[in-house]
């Protein structure tokens, strides 16, 4: 039983889960003391700011997709608490990331207590916890949110039907007082290493260590995206002409074509200039650092 004051926020809405009311209650008979709170889509991210304000919460569980997780973490802010994630939507990147893919796992790392202080990005004044992408993935996630279909299947739909229109795009990237001009069918933003689906696209990499990585893929060809598909399964690309990988604290990118973008799976409106840096404060966050 987890004696910590708790606040459980529950995205009702995320994904397509069988029996979630049921998880749930699993997951709250593990808790001595918590506060069971459920967003409606209505000013969510302000009223759990005013919870927070009001009461303080040891741990706060947030049953959601990447979305849901990042919602909170703003809300958060510098207050003194640890947040677990429990995979609940359509994209779990974050939690994938933590080695967190089922709600068993959740309690898992929460029995065991590990936790990592992670770092956040500020990607244009939003808040950015896992990744941030241009072009090919972004272009999938603005299908799947126009479709009237949720769930994993909609969105494999969805990457199926975005292949068919992969076309390189212009970007300018400027680090430690060079600019780099560059095309790319996907330029990658990546605190966290592996997308929601399990696929690892920053590998080697660490949320704790005060910097992200730019990844630019453009593979031209079958041969190429077979190439780029084996590399992911080996979870390296070193061999790779058409990767191309930096680190920094700090970017600025130029996206004069366009190109779309999305913020830990929410699209955003294509700005010419993006500018990223690692923020000053980090969370706490659970994790099971052997799930690999």
């Amino acid at each position: 039983m987890v004696k910590q004051h708790a606040l459980f926020i529950l995205n009702p809405y995320a994904g397509d889960i069988p029996d979630k009311d049921e998880i749930v209650r699993s997951i709250c008979d593990q808790l001595e003391n918590y506060t069971l709170w459920k967003t409606t889509g209505e000013d969510d991210g302000r009223k759990i700011g005013e919870l927070l304000e009001e009461k303080s919460y040891d741990l706060i569980l947030v049953g959601g997709g990447d979305g849901t997780i990042k919602m909170v973490a703003e809300a958060v802010k510098d207050k003194n608490c640890s947040l677990l994630p429990v995979p609940f939507g359509s994209a779990n990147g974050l939690a994938t990331c933590l080695g967190i893919e089922t709600w068993e796992d959740s309690l898992e790392s929460l029995q065991q207590g590990q936790q990592i202080s992670m770092d956040l990005l500020d990607v244009n004044g939003q808040t950015c916890l896992h990744l941030s992408d241009f072009g090919l993935n972004a272009g999938m996630i603005k299908k799947f949110e126009e479709g009237d279909e949720r769930g994993m299947a909609a969105y494999f739909k969805s990457s199926l039907s975005s292949l068919f229109e992969i076309k390189p795009y212009p970007f300018r990237v400027c680090l430690e007082g060079k600019n780099e001009d560059i095309e790319a069918k996907m330029l990658i933003v990546a605190n966290g290493s592996k997308y929601g689906t399990g696929a690892t696209i920053n590998p080697g990499s660490s949320m704790d260590d005060g910097v992200f990585e730019i990844i630019a893929i453009n593979p031209d060809g079958f041969q190429e995206w077979l190439e780029l598909t084996y590399a992911v399964m080996r979870e390296d690309f070193g061999d790779l002409d058409f990767v191309k990988v930096w680190s920094s604290s700090q970017v600025d990118i130029y996206n004069s074509g366009k190109a779309p973008f999305h913020v830990d799976g929410e699209i955003i409106e294509p700005s010419e200039r993006v500018s990223i840096r690692v923020k000053e404060h980090k969370i706490n966050f659970y994790w099971n650092p052997g799930a690999d």
